[in-house]
């Protein structure tokens, strides 16, 4: 079984860059199992996002997507569960109508 890996604090253009070779490794061994559950980050600990942090996560999201799989956002913080809905992408998360009253 897969560990839930957690999102950094900083989901930003500064480390996206350093970010995507070590998501994309995760990406390969989340693929690869023969689950057809959700494929879960926690996303917890950010506490800074931007247009770039989100663009990871829909690549993150596409690239499952291409194997048949989905991307969840679970445990969201406040600010990402804003931005994923301010952005009308609250379907990555696990639970949009409980972590909205949250």
């Amino acid at each position: 079984m897969l560990d839930t890996p957690v999102l950094p604090a900083e989901l930003t253009i500064y480390t996206v860059g350093e970010l995507h070779p070590q998501w994309s490794a995760w990406l390969a061994e989340a693929a690869s199992t023969d689950d057809d559950a959700p494929v879960c980050l926690d996303g917890s600990a950010v506490d800074q996002v931007d247009g770039a942090g989100l663009q990871l996560l829909v690549s993150l999201a596409n690239s499952l997507a291409a194997r048949q799989r989905t991307l969840q956002l679970v445990d969201a913080s406040r600010l990402l569960v804003n931005a994923c809905e301010t952005l009308g992408l609250a379907a990555l998360l696990a639970s949009p109508s409980a972590e909205a009253t949250a």
